[in-house]
């Protein structure tokens, strides 16, 4: 398969060259080569079926002429292919290229990238001004390709260059010179007799114009050697093409011979083969059931072993339990006797409950007393503060008769005034005679006596005033006669 995509990315490489470079002596040497990779094509195709063919057969011997054969048509088309390899890399230097894929591996510009940037390029429309566009453009060998701009990102990640650009320039015979200013700066013109019109190009500054100025008339040269090794090329491919095509016709006459034979064995293989498969069947299925017997016998193993631990920790958890039973034995021993003790005290509560009870019950009989002793008490009450208002309006009526008896005092105390000044001119008249003194005398004893009697109603009079709180049958038992007797005296 390699040898294939090499020579059909070999073909291509010749004819994308061959497409601008327009020599009777190129086309020529496509053709033998074309013909040389087709060939090499088909003969590689039969000898791996031929090597399968071997391989299945449990490795015989090969035997006949197919086997010398095949040997020398292989090395004789691998020198043929060696020489032609070299003489391409010789005066190209080319990569090989896959069919299948739309890029190549670049290593270095050793492998035929000389330059690569960013360029401006003018584009002319009929009947329309000249506009510039930005392009990324590759200078590989003799040819420079121009892409879009966002191609410059995977060509600097990859190093791997595109198969389908833009465009593509064939410097073979231009001329590249330094043009003027053309609406830019720093232009370079990429001329040739068979293009219509210059291709215009830009760089960024003077050092990019030099530098691709130099790169592109490097490209441009083909030198005379070339073509010589070119023609030299297309006459050994024109003799090799000529030899192989006996050697093809002679192959192909012995390879029936040897493909009849072949046929036999495959019959004889195919048999084998079909045993073998029913063999191998016949193994799978042992196998699998074998398999299957020890993921059974596993599974029996690991469910034993499940069944010990599981059977360890039931024990475990027998034992843990009994311990627990036996606590919760003696908890609930101790919580009986706990029972029984608030049992009794329940016992005791109840009977203290029922001695309040009764002490309730007798304690709202006492109420009930108390409640109508407090009535009783509240009628005392309300007698005696009736009784308390008649007092008090007694009391008023024995302040007013304190005021009357006060007053009646003053008048007693004055007359007693005027008895002592009477007393006093009494004595004046001692000088009187005898008989007037004694008569005095008497007199006066007399009121003396009078005097101590009223002295002493008087007292009685003060106290009783000093009594006013008292009843008034006292006051008037008290009062009256001490009254009278003043009275009496006086008169």
């Amino acid at each position: 398969i390699s040898h294939q995509e090499k020579a059909i990315s070999n073909r291509e490489l010749l004819s994308a060259r061959l497409s601008h470079v327009n020599f009777h002596t190129f086309n020529v040497a496509y053709n033998c080569f074309e013909e040389m990779t087709m060939t090499e094509v088909c003969v590689d195709q039969q000898l791996k079926n031929r090597e399968r063919a071997a391989t299945m057969s449990n490795k015989k011997e090969k035997k006949g002429v197919l086997r010398s054969l095949s040997f020398q048509f292989s090395s004789s088309l691998l020198r043929g292919k060696q020489k032609v390899s070299d003489v391409i890399r010789g005066s190209y230097e080319e990569p090989t290229v896959r069919r299948t894929q739309p890029e190549i591996s670049i290593c270095d510009s050793s492998q035929g990238v000389q330059c690569h940037g960013i360029l401006l390029k003018q584009h002319k429309r009929r009947n329309r001004s000249a506009r510039w566009n930005k392009r990324f453009f590759i200078l590989k060998e003799c040819f420079l390709l121009y892409y879009k701009v966002s191609t410059k990102k995977l060509f600097e990640r990859t190093r791997r260059i595109d198969l389908h650009p833009k465009g593509v320039i064939p410097l073979v015979g231009c001329s590249i010179v330094a043009g003027q200013d053309h609406g830019h700066k720093f232009c370079l013109l990429i001329t040739h007799t068979q293009f219509k019109a210059a291709i215009i190009v830009c760089a960024s500054d003077s050092k990019a114009q030099e530098m691709w100025l130099k790169a592109l008339r490097e490209a441009t040269k083909i030198s005379y050697k070339n073509t010589i090794a070119w023609e030299k090329l297309v006459e050994e491919l024109e003799s090799h093409g000529s030899t192989l095509t006996e050697e093809k016709k002679n192959y192909e006459e012995k390879l029936l011979a040897e493909a009849h034979a072949r046929e036999e064995e495959h019959n004889r293989y195919l048999s084998l083969a079909k045993a073998k498969e029913d063999l191998e069947k016949e193994r799978e299925r042992l196998v699998r059931l074998t398999k299957k017997l020890k993921d059974d016998l596993q599974s029996v193993k690991n469910e034993l072993k499940l069944t010990n631990e599981t059977k360890r920790t039931l024990e475990q958890e027998k034992i843990s339990l009994n311990a627990k039973t036996e606590h919760l034995v003696s908890n609930m021993e101790s919580l009986n006797l706990e029972k029984s003790k608030i049992e009794e005290q329940m016992s005791s509560i109840i009977r203290e409950r029922e001695k309040f009870l009764l002490e309730n019950q007798n304690l709202s009989t006492v109420t009930c007393q108390l409640k109508n002793r407090l009535m009783e008490i509240e009628t005392k009450t309300l007698c005696i503060s009736a009784e308390k208002e008649r007092v008090e309006a007694m009391l008023r009526i024995n302040e007013k008769k304190a005021v009357d008896l006060e007053k009646e005092r003053e008048y007693y105390n004055s007359q007693t005034m005027q008895l002592l000044n009477s007393l006093k001119e009494i004595s004046e008249q001692r000088d009187l005679t005898e008989a007037e003194l004694k008569d005095e005398v008497m007199a006066r004893i007399g009121a003396e006596k009078q005097l101590q009697a009223a002295e002493k109603a008087l007292e009685h009079l003060e106290t009783a005033l000093k009594l006013t709180g008292a009843q008034m049958n006292e006051l008037q038992e008290h009062i009256m006669p001490d009254v009278h007797k003043l009275r009496e005296f006086f008169e």
